[in-house]
């Protein structure tokens, strides 16, 4: 009976990888299709306009603590998701 269990567990597995080959296997298509970066389809740009010490601050800041103005604006909205009782689901 374990062996069965094994064979099933190891069949879903596979299953599971195959799905997920194709799944990027179209995220790579649709980016070279459309010449947008696998990383960006189906995301959105958020911008603003900021004087430029701020944006000074920002790269500063990134440089002290090594991130990205990417990972501190996603720090900075999950922040306000919490505050508003929402989800943190920027990523």
């Amino acid at each position: 009976m374990a062996a069965a269990l094994k064979g099933t567990a190891n069949n879903t597995q596979k299953s599971a990888e195959a799905t997920s080959v194709l799944t990027q296997s179209e995220t790579e298509k649709n980016a070279r299709t459309t010449g947008i970066p696998a990383v960006r389809i189906g995301k959105k740009a958020v911008t603003g306009w900021f004087d430029s010490d701020v944006v000074k601050q920002l790269k500063m800041i990134g440089i002290e603590r090594e991130m990205s103005i990417q990972d501190m604006i996603g720090e900075a909205l999950n922040d306000f998701f919490t505050k508003h009782g929402k989800a943190q689901i920027a990523k």
